[in-house]
C-alpha cells in the first residue's frame, strides 16, 4: 500500500486519485487529506517509483509541474504545494466547487 497526502495541495486531490488510480489500476481509499493506493489483485505490488512517476504525468499534464514538489519517504509520498500567484489561478481553472461535500466517482 502506498499513501499520498495531498494535505498541502487539496485542489488537485480528487483528480489526480483518478488519474493515478486509473493509470496504476489500483484500489483507492479515500481520506479527508489523503489516499491510500492498493492493488487489486494480492499477488501485484504496487511500486512507489510508478506511483511517483504518475503523480508527475499528472502534474505535466496539468502544467502545474513546476509549482508542485513530490517528497517521498518509505511507502508515504507527499505533495507540497510551491506558492505562487500563477498556480492560483491555474487551480481555479482545473479545480471545480461542488455543492455536494462528498467525494463523486468520475464514473456515475
Amino acid at each position: 500500500m502506498i499513501t499520498v497526502d495531498c494535505s498541502n495541495a487539496l485542489a488537485i486531490k480528487n483528480k489526480l486519485l483518478v488519474y493515478v488510480a486509473d493509470n496504476l489500476e489500483a484500489l483507492p481509499i479515500l481520506k479527508s487529506d489523503k489516499f491510500i493506493l492498493d492493488s487489486m489483485d494480492d499477488t501485484l505490488v504496487i511500486d512507489k517509483i510508478d506511483v511517483t512517476s504518475t503523480i508527475v504525468e499528472f502534474l505535466e499534464s496539468t502544467d502545474l509541474k513546476e509549482y508542485f514538489q513530490i517528497i517521498s519517504k518509505d511507502n508515504d509520498i507527499k505533495i507540497e504545494s510551491l506558492e505562487g500567484k500563477e498556480m492560483k489561478e491555474k487551480l481555479e481553472k482545473i479545480s471545480k466547487t461542488y455543492p455536494n461535500p462528498f467525494f463523486e466517482c468520475t464514473h456515475c
